[in-house]
């Protein structure tokens, strides 16, 4: 198998297109999509459409996927992150006489005559 034409098409600058082509507004986006589909679908036929167009719906449920997957893990993550450890001590009573204590000394500090 000759695998030049693949190297050839891997080697390609896909930076420039896909940074231009994330520039576009959503009209822009979606009308250059029509275009295209309906230029490749006209000179393919019944048969290939149907298999490029499986084709693309499966590239695209495939990176929505990687993408929920991602998303997914994000949150988890930054969920853990903002969740302070507020029960370091053994039990709820103990944080409410830590909270209280530090109530009165910031009422002392406030107050210091009263």
């Amino acid at each position: 198998m000759n695998s030049e034409p693949y190297e050839d098409f891997m080697n390609q600058d896909f930076t420039s297109f896909s940074d231009w082509l994330f520039s576009l507004n959503p009209y822009e986006f979606s009308i250059i999509a029509s275009a295209l589909g309906l230029f490749i679908s006209s000179t393919l036929t019944v048969n290939q459409q149907n298999s490029l167009g499986n084709f693309l719906e499966l590239l695209g449920q495939v990176i929505l996927t990687v993408n929920a997957q991602a998303t997914t893990l994000q949150q988890e993550r930054s969920k853990k992150q903002n969740i302070k450890p507020c029960f370091e001590t053994n039990s709820l009573e103990e944080e409410i006489l830590k909270i209280k204590q530090e109530l009165i000394q910031l009422r002392k500090d406030s107050f210091p005559d009263g």
